[in-house]
């Protein structure tokens, strides 16, 4: 008898250009916002801004099954189970997506972006999540979600890599962020995702799926 899970992570990016997001701050009335964007700082606009105002994406990349949970991702799985629970849990506080421009193979033993360099600001960024993981145990397979948006002055290069952390503030990268610490994922879509230039806010989702769908609603 052998039980098998597996885990497979979809990632969507939905893009916005200056434009949009200068219509939906003026709709908004954001005029601080609104001059930042015009001076070249950063700033947000939340997919669900753009909703609420008519604003779609002008483009939505969407790749399936395309990277791998870690060594320390599993330790943090399993762990959950029996062992020990992982020190900070993913969270509407902990938790975090980052892209980098590397197209390195992935290893299971990574523990941070490989275009993540130690301070460089163009080859990797770290994004805050945007609320806390959405769990979704009453459908098969069950599954996890994170969501990040990168404002329009950060995540400024090739996304050719992506992989979640637990840590709780954006950043450049993963020095010195302590014993609580972890990378999740890592993956490497063909063809990479894009290059994101200064004035775009672009939006990432990863849903992890855990097992495979069968006929009668179980994980096999």
């Amino acid at each position: 008898m052998i039980e098998a899970i597996t885990a497979r992570t979809d990632l969507t990016i939905r893009k916005w250009n200056q434009d949009q997001a200068a219509w939906a701050l003026g709709r908004m009335a954001d005029s601080r916002a609104l001059e930042t964007l015009r001076r070249g700082g950063n700033v947000t606009v939340s997919p669900e801004t753009f909703a609420l105002y008519g604003v779609a994406p002008y483009e939505t990349w969407r790749m399936e099954n395309v990277n791998n949970v870690l060594q320390a991702g599993w330790v943090a799985l399993l762990g959950g189970v029996a062992g020990t629970t992982m020190t900070n849990k993913f969270s509407a506080v902990y938790g975090r997506i980052g892209v980098g421009t590397s197209t390195t193979a992935v290893a299971y033993s990574q523990t941070a972006l490989v275009g993540d360099t130690g301070g460089s600001s163009t080859t990797s960024y770290y994004q805050l999540i945007s609320g806390a993981p959405v769990i979704v145990t009453a459908t098969s397979p069950p599954t996890l979600t994170f969501t990040a948006t990168f404002g329009t002055a950060v995540g400024n290069f090739a996304w050719n890599e992506f992989g979640t952390d637990n840590y709780t503030a954006s950043g450049v990268t993963t020095t010195g962020l302590g014993a609580g610490y972890l990378l999740f994922n890592r993956g490497i879509p063909g063809g990479g995702m894009g290059t994101k230039a200064s004035g775009l806010i672009w939006s990432a989702s990863e849903t992890v799926s855990f097992g495979t769908p069968t006929g009668s609603g179980t994980v096999s």
